[in-house]
């Protein structure tokens, strides 16, 4: 495989940072698709792409990303909280309570 920079994830994680801070939330999103289509197993590029699709108030696809996130890293309180978030938008309220009950529950472990 030749080296070029839309083959290298670390590429990918600047641009969809890079974007996010900006506000380029639609140029976002597909840079944090093409990240976790390099890295399917990444969090943070699931929870990206969640963060700038919640941003162009594609709730119900920010939440898929939110969950895909979680699948990997369970316990991220962000990502529950942004899930909560978007699940509150798409007025699923017994999802929404879950994550709220997962978060006491986490921060309960703390204490």
């Amino acid at each position: 495989m030749t080296f070029h920079p839309t083959n290298n994830p670390l590429f990918w994680q600047q641009t969809a940072d890079t974007c996010l801070e900006q506000g380029r939330f639609e140029k976002a999103a597909e840079a944090y698709l093409r990240l976790a289509e390099l890295t399917p197993n990444d969090a943070d590029a699931w929870k990206g792409r969640g963060k700038a699709l919640l941003s162009l108030e594609r709730n119900a696809d920010a939440a898929g990303c939110f969950e895909r996130a979680l699948l990997l890293a369970e316990d991220d309180e962000e990502t529950l909280t942004l899930l909560a978030e978007a699940l509150d938008k798409i007025g699923d309220l017994e999802k929404k309570t879950a994550c709220y009950i997962r978060l006491a529950e986490l921060e309960e472990k703390r204490e």
